[in-house]
This record gives structure tokens, sequence and C-alpha cells, in this order.
């Protein structure tokens, strides 16, 4: 059984590797963008138009305003166009003058005469509409056909005269709605106002369309009928008040709605359409900003709110805040389309599910039904409070048992275990995983537990009867104080229970100092692969520098460990772990794939310089490198002219020749090699004078010397010398100060790497790194 991955913190899901989030936040991440598809989706099927509108006319519901009382609408229930019934056109006229002796403002005639009827008929209503002047505006109808092209209907010349025009578009969905107006219409090549921008007094001819807000109720907009204005009995004051005449519901072959009346005259839309531009009640959100909008805010909040109490206060504020945003719209005239939003949420959720149902699934044990150890953690972890102990039982002879028994049977005899062990406490919830049971102790006395583990002993030296047969039972206990992180703490009682012995130390407790820290390392080999999948293991960056010129000339890739419950880990510490765990050549793989490919967007933004990345000698002892690096190369695209290879720890190198040839076909696909920490330990000239080195990094301890030993400065001046004669570069790294910078600089050393010049940085501040100001560097 494998210990610490029973115990691991997380899942292995996919992260994006520079991202450094915590892999449960990318996977929230990517769910949200898999909901963010699916509604785009739906929008560009439009499927989900329906449920807006649905929503608009809620909106236009709750929360009604007044109209202006600017507008006044004369409606007529007969065809007064008809060319066989004259007398109609000269009751409009009588109409018309009615309406100018009683000074109205404007008359909008929303009813286009396009053939002729008698001659004084016509003659009387063009008479009628030119006395008017100015005020008496015509109004040509644009109406759609089953064609392509849209039918325009005109009052002819005759009777319009010299009259001003405008236009209204017949224009609605198929749920019978009309939601948007145009500015102006283009008539036969002319472009001319529409009817409802007129009536609220826009004439600068501005292209586009408006949103029509319909929270006014019908029944509130001021009309009247014909016959009364010719009767003279409306009782309405009309002076200075704009009257639009148009035909009632009904007459039209089509059925105009508006939200709360599913009947209105066509006249009605163009009203709302000028009362919303009067009430500057225009705004409106658009399905693909709104779902911009939602996903980012919505990102931003999964980011941030690590904790579930936060995500769920998260979330219940972006659930409220659709129905809210329809009020809140509704009150100022906004409109949004917000489904596809709502659509995102829902996928979300149902994706947010189905990934706690298989979090579930993966905690319970499938022969049992016992929760896993890994459950026991999180439950634990999720309580800083907690106090006690971890106890883990480990059943001694599980596996022949495991190999005897049928799966039916297996799980029985688990089941009584645990029953023995819930002896004393029949709530008591056991944990289950192979051979191991566990459970938190809420005794924090460690004697009086150890006490009650020894009662406990005694229960289990009776034999199990499953199946008519008796097993005995073998037990002994890893016992592990929560005083710590509660996973680590945890894969200590389990650690403690594997070395635990029926015979010589049945109960074994888990010690929270060296104990613990070893055990930690335990967990760390174990979590290396994870820990560069999750975003934790990271490459930075540390500039190198030609000091004649201040040019910075390479970087060195530098791996770095940031875990979420041991911080900062160093690279010695964990480098070593990965050698233990045999992982050096998946971390070394990881670095190269990360680096070259930061290198290779360096030079596409145009900063041609080289990546140096660190190989342990260890890996020279056969081609598989050499396999790695031209396939990570080819992959990534990076210059291998520009990839420099630092061999680390050639003392440990087993193989010269081996070692040669490696180094040899690693050079032959372009690459270029350096020896690491020249100098000290067995970097020695041996190893230099054998390997097809092109370079050599002089090591710190020099370095950092030079400036109050005059032996470190021989030493390095003696190093430097030897780079020309051999024909080979030198760097010096670890210059921290100006002093040592400006000996390196006399003594000819002019590529230099160390902290006075830059300190590792990540690609981010590595792109937007400007360089150091040679001048001020180089002062003492």
């Amino acid at each position: 059984m494998n210990l610490v991955r029973t115990l691991d913190r997380d899942e292995a899901r996919p992260l994006n590797q520079l991202s450094g989030l915590p892999a449960d936040v990318w996977e929230r991440l990517k769910q949200l963008l898999l909901g963010g598809i699916l509604a785009l989706v739906l929008f560009l099927l439009s499927v989900l138009d329906p449920v807006d509108q649905l929503s608009w006319i809620f909106q236009s519901r709750i929360a009604e305003h007044d109209p202006s009382g600017d507008i006044v609408f004369v409606g007529t229930e007969r065809d007064m166009a008809d060319p066989n019934l004259p007398y109609r056109r000269v009751e409009l006229a009588n109409a018309l003058r009615k309406l100018d002796e009683q000074g109205v403002g404007r008359v909008y005639l929303d009813i286009p005469f396009p053939e002729h009827s008698s001659v004084d008929a016509d003659q009387r209503l063009a008479e009628a509409i030119g006395a008017l002047g100015p005020r008496a505006i015509i109004v040509d109808k644009i109406e759609r056909t089953g064609s392509s092209n849209d039918r325009v209907i005109t009052t002819m010349p005759g009777i319009a005269g010299d009259a001003k025009r405008v236009v209204s578009r017949q224009a609605s969905n198929w749920l019978g709605f009309s939601w948007t107006r145009e500015f102006t219409n283009v008539v036969d090549g002319q472009r001319l106002p529409s009817l409802a921008a007129s009536m609220a007094g826009i004439e600068d001819m501005r292209e586009g369309s408006f949103q029509i807000d319909y929270a006014i109720n019908s029944q509130e907009i001021a009309a009247l009928d014909l016959a009364e204005i010719n009767s003279g009995t409306s009782g309405v004051e009309l002076a200075g008040r704009t009257v639009i005449i148009g035909e009632d519901a009904g007459l039209s072959e089509t059925q105009q709605r508006v939200p709360g009346n599913y009947s209105v005259p066509d006249s009605f839309v163009a009203i709302y359409g000028a009362e919303t531009l009067k009430a500057g009640r225009t705004g409106f959100l658009n399905a693909l900003l709104a779902l911009a909008v939602f996903i980012s805010v919505f990102a931003a909040l999964v980011m941030v709110a690590r904790s579930r109490k936060r995500r769920r206060i998260g979330y219940a504020i972006i659930i409220a805040s659709l129905p809210l945003g329809l009020f809140a719209g509704s009150l100022v005239g906004f409109r949004a389309e917000l489904s596809y939003c709502a659509a995102t949420l829902v996928a979300y959720a149902m994706l947010r599910s189905r990934t706690r149902w298989k979090n579930r699934m993966a905690l319970v044990d499938n022969e049992t039904g016992l929760p896993k150890l890994r459950a026991l953690e999180l439950n634990t972890s999720q309580d800083i409070h907690i106090r006690g102990h971890f106890v883990v039982a480990r059943i001694h002879g599980y596996e022949h048992v495991f190999k005897t028994l049928p799966r039916v049977e297996r799980a029985q005899y688990i089941l009584k275990l645990v029953d023995r062990l819930r002896a004393t406490d029949a709530a008591l919830t056991i944990y289950s995983e192979g051979h191991h049971l566990a459970w938190h102790a809420k005794e924090e006395d460690g004697e009086r537990l150890a006490e009650h583990l020894e009662g406990l002993r005694a229960m289990f030296a009776a034999p199990v009867n499953v199946a008519g047969s008796s097993i005995d039972v073998g037990i002994s206990f890893g016992v592990a104080k929560l005083d710590g992180d509660p996973a680590a703490r945890l894969a200590a009682a389990v650690a403690a229970a594997e070395e635990s012995s029926e015979a010589l130390q049945p109960i074994k407790i888990a010690e929270s100092s060296s104990r613990f820290d070893e055990l930690w390392d335990l967990s760390l080999r174990a979590r290396i692969d994870e820990a560069m999948a999750a975003g934790e293991i990271f490459c930075v960056y540390q500039p190198k520098f030609d000091t004649r010129n201040g040019t910075m000339t390479g970087v060195e890739a530098l791996v770095r460990w940031q875990d979420p419950a041991r911080g900062f880990i160093p690279p010695m510490h964990f480098i070593a772990q990965c050698e233990k765990a045999g992982r050096m050549e998946a971390l070394t793989e990881f670095v190269f794939e990360h680096a070259c490919a930061a290198g290779r967007l360096m030079h596409f933004s145009g900063q041609t310089i080289s990546m140096s990345i660190n190989i342990s000698a260890t890996l020279l002892a056969d081609m598989r490198i050499v396999g790695m690096v031209r396939n990570i190369l080819q992959a990534t695209g990076f210059d291998p002219r520009f990839l420099v290879l630092e061999v680390t720890e050639t003392s440990r190198i087993g193989n010269l020749e081996t070692a040669e040839t490696v180094l040899n076909e690693l050079k032959a696909l372009g690459t270029r090699v350096s020896m690491d920490d020249f100098g000290v330990g067995e970097t020695n000239f041996e190893t230099f004078f054998e390997l097809p080195f092109d370079e050599v990094k002089i090591d710190r301890l020099f370095i950092a010397n030079m400036a109050r030993s005059q032996k470190a400065k021989a030493i390095v001046a003696s190093i430097v010398q030897m780079g020309r004669d051999a024909r080979i570069g030198v760097v010096a790294e670890g210059a921290e100060d100006t002093e040592t910078l400006k000996l390196l600089t006399e003594i000819g050393c002019t590529h230099v790497q160390g902290y006075i010049l830059a300190r590792p940085m990540s690609l981010d501040n590595l792109m937007n790194f400007q360089g150091f100001d040679l001048k001020n560097a180089l002062k003492v």
C-alpha cells in the first residue's frame, strides 16, 4: 500500500503550470470556462432568447412608471385609407382641422394613403395637412414580407404635399413583441427619422437602434377616438401636445403585443419608444458582454475565496445578483440578456456537483462502505481547533485474509473488526483503507489513550467468526498527536502503525520533532509529481550579464518549491528527496520543458539570450537525457544554440567515457555544456580535461570572498586566465556587492551572475526586466 499516496492532499488534476494556483481552484476555473463555452454555444443558437424576453416582460411589470403625458393617441376602428370610401378621408381632414383649432403641438399621421380616392376627398385631406404646416408629419410604413425585401408604403405626394416624413418599421419577433427600434431608416436611398425618435424630439439622423422600455401600463397612455375629436367631446386638452393618429388594434394584418397587453395598436410601439427616449431608459447589456463580465467576476471570486465558507457566500451573492440585477434594471430602465449567465451558473453547478459526487465516491471504500483515510484527513483539516490524536490500527495477516476470503466475506470481516473498535463508543467513525483502520481520538492525554488501546487489544484476542470460519486477529496501533498539519500527522500515525509489532511494540507513538520531519520528507518524495502538476514546483530565472556593456546575455533556470503547508522548501532539500525517490529525471524534464518554453518566449519578444539549465551528473550514465533534450527542443521550438547545460556534481560521474559520449551527443544537438561549481568539491581538473566543456562557472565560494581574501581573488584570476588559454567561457556566479563586481571586471571576468545585478525572478518579471545600471553597479 502506498501510504502517502493515500494521504495525498489533492487528486491529480491538470493545472496550468505557470498559474501558481492550487489544483482545486484551477479545476473550478476550468469548470467555469466549460460552463461559459456551453452558454456561448447556446447564445449562437439563440436557444435562451425566449427566457430573456420573459425576464424583460417581468421587468416591465414590477416597476411601472407614468408616461410623460406629452403624447396622445387618436385611434380609429375603420380603414381610413380605403380608396373606395372617400368620406373617411373627409372625416380625417375634419379631425385635423379640429386639432389645428385646439393648438395641437404636432400631428403624426400614422396611416399611409398610397392610393387615390375621390378628387374632393384627397384635396380636402391635403389641405388639412397643409394647414398644419410643419406640425403635420407623415409616417411611411416599412412592412416585412415573405421575401428578403421589405415593402415600403408611403402616402402619395398629392396628399402629403411638403409635409415632413418619418418612418415606422413594423417588426416583431416570433413572440409578437418588438424590443428595439431604429433611430433612423433608409427609404429610397434617403435616411429619415423613425417615428419614435421624431416624437421624442431626436432629429440628428443618428444611426443604430435603442431598446424599448415597456414599464408603462398601456392603459395609462392617453387615447382618444377620432370620432371624439370630430364631435368635440374628448374632454382632453390637446394644446401643445403631440398627437399620433393611427388604426386601432385589430385592423393590422399582424397582432401587435406589448408586455401586459396582448393586442394594442401598432402606433403604441412607437409611443413606447418615444417615451423610452424621453425618459432616457435605454440602457442595455448584451449577452456576450454580460457573459464576459459574469465569468470575469466569477473567476475572481473562485481565485480569491479559497475557503468553503467564503465561496458559499460568494456563490450566494452571484446567484442573488441575477434577479437583483433584473429588479434594479427595471427601476432605472436598464435591460440585460442574463439568461446565458444563468446557463453558465447552472452548468458550473452541475459540473461541481459531479466533481463532489466523484470525490465522495473516491472517499468511500467500495467493499465495506466505510470512509477512507483520505476522508479522515479532509474532515480534520477543516477544523483548525481540532485536538487529540490520530489512531491507526494495523491488521496483521490481512493480506492472507484478503487472498482467502471472497469479497463479501472480506467486508464482513472488516466490519466485525470495526464493531469491536466501537465497543466503548458506538458512534465512533472508523476509516478504512487496506490493512489499516483509523479514527480520531479526542483524548489528549497520550498515556490514557495508550491504556484504552491496550484494552482494545485484549478484545481482539478472541477470533472473528466469518461464514462459519474462525479467523484469528492480530492488531497493533500507531498513534500521532494532532499538534501540526493533519495530513502530516496522519502520515506519521500510519508510519507508526507500520513500525508497530504485536510482540515487541503493539502501540507505537509517533514523535513530533525529528521523526515528524522524516515523515514529512517521505511525504515530499511522494508528492513531487503532483507538486509539479499543481504548480507548487516552478521555475524562476536569474539573469547573467556582460559587464562590459551591461547587457543581459542569458538566464539560469532555477527550480523552486512553495508548499501550501510547509511554505518555501530549500532546493537542496527537495532535490535530495527527488534523488531518493528516483524522480530526478522527471524533475529535470519538468525544468527543461518550462525553461525552453520560456526561452522561446523571450526570443519571440526580441530578447535573444541563452538559457542555462542544471543537469545532474548522475543523468550522464546513459543516453536517455539526450532523447529527452531532443524531444523538448523539438516540442518547444527553442533554438539549441542558446541552450547551456550546466553539469552539477561532476564528482558523481561514474564512467567518464560514457559521460563524454553523452555530452558529445548533447553538443551535437547544438547545445553548449558548462561545468558548474568549478573549483570546489571534486570538480577536478581530470573531469575538466576529459569532458567537452564549453564553459566553466566559478563557484560562489571564491567569488563571495574576493573582496576580503587575496587568495580567493588569485584563484578566480587563475581560472579566468585558464579559460582564456583553453578558449572556453568563464562565468562568475555569486557576485553580491559592488566591490566584487569591480574586482571581476578588473581581472577580465566579464560574464557575471549575482544578486548585485539581478535576483531570480518569475518569467513575467523577466519579460519586463530592464537590466541594470552598469555605472552605478561599479561605483564603490
